[in-house]
């Protein structure tokens, strides 16, 4: 039961990390136009040139939620289908641009190095993890044996989880192989380590005068059409941007009227009442509440919550409430008490049974339950029988385990029986014997049955808010009459800048629906109401920026700022000119003289002066007593005047520059995926439809 879950665990992060083969042929026969699901945009994005089928790209995430579901017998989460979703997107991704480049360099895991990575002297972390001891933490490589022995008598099912296993680390390796061999070409000479040195080690002791761009309003400085264009053509690569929309929205939000307030305290009253007189406690919470019933017992320490009354000194059948908790009305209900252990340690031997109808594995553990009472040895016995390889190495050993850690049935066997008990109970893994071993101190234990009530919007609510909502629609249905609404104060506007992949708004429950109308829609378009949980939203498309260079129009006033700053600073250079004075520059433009020490060209910043890059790149061009022309910074006009400089110090090693060099080339390599795709050209567009 332990190897298994591990391996299953294993395999599913392999799935997501690393990819597996790709399987949509199998259904590809039964969508070939793709009309009925897709309409007539057939396509969730581009790699190299290639369309990516979205018929294509649907069948394999749906076969990739059926095989996570199957492994981990419960229904894939909104979130673990976002997380596959992603997954299957960049095996595809991956299988375009990285394994073509791995398939043509030729790098492959031969048999030999698969065993060492499972059987050999150094296995794989992940082989490491799943056989190890849980409580010791100790990697046990007669267990490896033991489980790769057993393989060919397992459930088939578990047989394909161990080769996609396999299948993963194998690719894993690949991947890492390819990745080092780019990491291991970059190479640091000493010539650029003593470059870095002199880069670093040789420092400048400064004067300077600035005179700052807010020192002038901007207001006061006009700059014509052209010279706005000619700057916006001069700076167009600062201007890049993601494709991003701008959604402008008026929110209905539907909360509960006096009217729904008032009778869900009356429900809750009457649900009292019936409560203390039901003989079904958990039958009545099933039917009423709208939280499950929960059967758990709890101690002092762990009940997780408060109640109102001391329910672990009253008798069973006490009721408190109604009392609000959160956005509910509860009464609460001592359902039961009993005194359990705090701890048990029990032992067990499993034989696997999937079929809802086979009994023969409880026959047979009940003959081998037969032989144990008489006599047998339960840790020998296990060690050859029991199919959960994990615990039957140590003679079916689970160790200590406190209440809620095994499956429920496990659980309830080994907390409610007594030491020295031989128990058989069947569970999703299929019958175990189990033998107690020992138990801790006996607590007491209360269970609390509660009937909650939410306080929610009625149908009418809603209804009321839904029309309110289509009568602002109707109404302001241009971009025109949105935006006089919104500027009136008759309702508030509320804005977002969202890109294609974008899962969240603030303050909206699932958008993706509103992000994905964005991305289909035009500018100044009005969307009908939408429905967001417990809110309704009608939104207006107010701005459309697609991938590459901005368009002025959509970068005005940063345009108009940098033209205005650039006219400063050509005044500000001409003013500053032809001074052979640090002092009566700075009197002439009513300025002071500023000092830095320790300036060096690697510097990020320099202390007063801050983040001027191009200042510090032009300081090390200086000699001692040399005095720059007037310079054109982020944050004003500098002349620098160099007072001292400091050589950097002969050094013979210099590995440490070079190991620094290697460490930034390094972080470039693990660039390389994001090079490749856009060597290849990778579109991406999933919105479309997800």
């Amino acid at each position: 039961m332990a190897v298994i879950g591990k391996i299953r665990e294993k395999s599913a992060l392999l799935m997501i990390i690393i990819g597996v083969a790709m399987l949509a042929f199998i259904l590809g026969d039964l969508f070939q136009s793709g009309q009925s699901f897709f309409g007539g945009d057939n396509s969730v994005g581009e790699i190299g040139g290639d369309n990516i089928s979205a018929i294509d790209f649907n069948n394999q995430y749906e076969i990739a939620i059926s095989r996570w579901e199957m492994q981990n017998k419960s229904a894939a989460t909104e979130e673990i289908r976002e997380s596959l979703l992603e997954q299957v997107w960049n095996d595809i991704v991956r299988e375009k641009v990285v394994v073509s480049q791995i398939n043509e360099l030729g790098i492959a895991v031969s048999p030999q190095e698969l065993f060492d990575m499972i059987q050999g002297n150094d296995p794989h972390p992940q082989v490491k993890q799943a056989f190890s001891n849980p409580q010791t933490g100790e990697f046990n490589p007669a267990q490896v044996l033991q489980f790769l022995k057993s393989l060919e008598t397992m459930p088939v099912e578990n047989k394909n989880q161990w080769l996609l296993f396999e299948d993963g680390i194998q690719k894993e390796r690949v991947s890492s192989k390819y990745f080092n061999l780019i990491k291991k070409g970059f190479y640091a000479p000493t010539a650029f380590a003593k470059r870095t040195q002199q880069e670093q080690e040789e420092k400048r002791s400064i004067s300077f005068v600035a005179k700052r761009y807010n020192l002038v309003a901007d207001s006061t400085i006009s700059v014509t059409e052209e010279e706005k264009l000619a700057y916006y053509k001069e700076h167009k690569n600062e201007y890049k941007q993601d494709a991003s929309r701008t959604i402008e929205y008026v929110k209905f939000d539907v909360t509960p009227s006096t009217v729904d307030i008032e009778e869900t305290k009356k429900w809750i009253t009457d649900a009292t009442v019936e409560f203390k007189s039901s003989t079904n406690d958990s039958a009545y919470v099933m039917f009423n509440s709208d939280v499950p019933f929960d059967a758990n017992f709890y101690s002092k320490n762990n009940m997780p919550y408060v109640a109102d009354s001391n329910f672990f000194s009253s008798e069973v059948g006490t009721t408190v409430g109604p009392f609000e908790e959160g956005n509910a009305l509860v009464v609460a209900k001592l359902t039961g008490v009993k005194m359990v252990p705090d701890s048990v340690k029990a032992r067990h031997i499993l034989l696997k049974s999937t079929e809802p109808g086979d009994s023969t594995a409880y026959f047979k553990l009940d003959s081998i339950k037969n032989v144990i009472q008489k006599g047998g040895k339960f840790d020998e016995i296990a060690k050859t029988t029991s199919e959960d390889v994990g615990s039957a190495i140590e003679g079916g050993d689970l160790g200590w385990f406190k209440e809620g850690q095994m499956v429920p049935e496990f659980n309830d066997a080994c907390f409610n029986g007594k030491k020295g008990d031989l128990t058989i109970v069947r569970t999703q893994f299929g019958f175990h014997l189990i033998e107690i071993t020992a138990q801790g101190d006996k607590v007491k234990k209360v269970q609390v049955g509660k009937i909650y009530r939410n306080i929610e919007p009625s149908n009418a609510t809603f209804d009321e808010i839904f029309a309110k909502a289509s009568t602002f629609y109707s109404t302001n249905n241009s971009s025109e009459s949105f935006t006089k609404a919104t500027e009136s104060g008759e309702v508030f506007k509320l804005v977002a800048d969202v890109k294609a992949s974008d899962k969240t708004i603030a303050g909206l429950d699932s958008p993706r629906e509103l992000i994905r109308w964005a991305f289909k829609g035009e500018k100044g378009e009005i969307s009908a109401p939408f429905q967001f949980g417990q809110s309704f939203v009608v939104a207006h498309l107010a701005e459309i920026r697609e991938e590459g260079i901005a368009p002025i129009e959509q970068v005005e006033i940063q345009v108009e700022l940098g033209a205005k700053k650039k006219k400063k600073a050509e005044m500000f250079i001409n003013e500053m000119k032809g001074f052979t004075n640090l002092q009566e520059l700075a009197s002439k433009i009513g300025g002071t003289v500023e000092a830095a020490n320790d300036v060096a060209f690697a510097n990020y910043s320099v202390p007063v002066m801050g983040q001027e890059p191009r200042i510090i790149g032009m300081i090390p061009t200086l000699k001692k007593g040399q005095m720059s022309i007037p310079l054109e910074g982020q944050t004003g006009v500098f002349v620098v005047l160099v007072n001292e400089v400091t050589s950097a110090p002969a050094v013979t090693d210099y590995s440490s520059y070079k190991i620094q060099l290697e460490q930034m080339y390094g972080n470039n390599a693990n660039r390389a995926f994001e090079a490749l795709q856009n060597k290849f050209g990778v579109t991406d567009e999933r919105y479309k439809f997800y």
